[in-house]
């Protein structure tokens, strides 16, 4: 049997973060409609997943906004999940969900820990206040140390944040709070991400209207490099581009994408790889909800070319700290190791962009923050 991840996109949210681009709605009214949805969509798929000898491995809910979901459609959820599933032997090891600080209290807690989540993934951003009215975010800087105390409290013992930097506010010593104030309440995982641009936010307008001013790629490398400092000083482990943890404590769910381990992905626009295929839901609450109903498939496969593999191959061995097995590239890319692949290769290890040792290709920690290149230059 081959261990799988399962991952369920909850599309609701209060209020949109300025940056956000990922599929969310308002509509929290529909909220049991598709929860109803989910249910019949996990029991739709249940065949596709049992044909392939996989069984759960690691369960995540991400969003949107999960927390705006109560612990009883949570529960029902996990249910259809571990009814209709098989589950790995050893059991689900690692089962997370997104929270939004501000919906957190002991109550919901406590709930969560009944439907066996393990670990929390806490979207604070920012300790600044300032920030996080900018960022359109619900919580302020209190409510983030609270609902993490209240966490701890709970006894969740594997707690993961999110931070938030290279943005046009961000000055140096705000950046060093806030990864003092992160390093200071010990979760065992950090992820940290530069802000995007992205299409269709309220950050993209408001830059092609000029009254907001991308920081330049000089300071968002200084915050990254202070990033890596900061949190090695702290006893993290880098172990993917954004990706930081106390030791053992990597995302079990994150490293599964980053490693074509299988995972199905149920709800408005998830995705899914069975290890061949890759499946997209669309991005629609309204067309998820009618195509449930009709019991009829939702969204669109692809079947990956051999390139599209060795390029996916290739940018996600780069983006994590282990690195390009060379074993297993020359044993399953042979083809497109070619003499200009090999070139660039060597171009990229002579000046520095890449080490070669110990049968592993990677990029060095002080290059990572222009990994994207060095990962474009490889491309078949």
């Amino acid at each position: 049997m081959t261990l799988a991840g399962i991952y369920i996109h909850i599309p609701f949210c209060s209020q949109f973060c300025s940056y956000c681009d990922f599929y969310s709605v308002k509509q929290t009214g529909k909220v049991n409609e598709f929860t109803e949805s989910l249910l019949k969509e996990i029991v739709l798929r249940s065949n596709d997943f049992k044909n392939k000898g996989l069984t759960v491995n690691t369960v995540y809910f991400g969003g949107g906004t999960p927390s705006l979901i109560d612990i009883p459609s949570l529960k029902a959820v996990l249910s259809a999940l571990f009814e209709n599933y098989p589950i790995s032997p050893t059991g689900v090891k690692e089962q997370t969900i997104e929270l939004n600080p501000d919906d957190i209290t002991p109550q919901y807690l406590h709930g969560l820990r009944e439907c066996g989540f393990n670990r929390l993934s806490i979207g604070i951003q920012s300790f600044n206040d300032r920030h996080l009215k900018w960022m359109n975010r619900r919580h302020n800087a209190r409510t983030a140390l609270n609902a993490f105390e209240m966490a701890r409290e709970a006894g969740f013992a594997n707690i993961s944040i999110d931070l938030i930097f290279g943005f046009e506010m961000l000055t140096t010593q705000e950046w060093t709070d806030n990864l003092q104030k992160a390093i200071s309440l010990s979760p065992e995982h950090i992820s940290a991400y530069q802000m995007s641009i992205e299409r269709g936010t309220t950050l993209y307008k408001n830059y092609t209207k000029g009254s907001y001013l991308q920081p330049c790629d000089e300071s968002s490398a200084k915050q990254y490099e202070m990033l890596g400092q900061e949190l090695a000083k702290g006893g993290y482990i880098q172990y993917e581009v954004s990706s930081f943890c106390k030791p053992g404590q990597f995302s079990q769910h994150n490293s599964s994408y980053w490693n074509f381990t299988p995972y199905f992905g149920f709800g408005p626009s998830a995705h899914s790889f069975d290890g061949t295929f890759r499946h997209r839901n669309f991005s629609s609450l309204a067309k998820y909800i009618k195509t449930m109903k009709a019991g009829e498939s939702f969204g669109t496969s692809h079947k990956q070319s051999a390139k599209e593999k060795f390029n996916e191959y290739i940018m996600l061995s780069l983006r994590r700290a282990d690195g390009i097995d060379k074993l297993f590239l020359e044993s399953n890319f042979s083809n497109f190791i070619t003499s200009q692949f090999q070139s660039e290769l060597n171009r990229l290890i002579e000046g520095g962009y890449l080490l070669e040792e110990s049968g592993k290709i990677r990029i060095p920690p002080e290059h990572l923050f222009v990994s994207d290149g060095i990962i474009r230059d490889l491309f078949a």
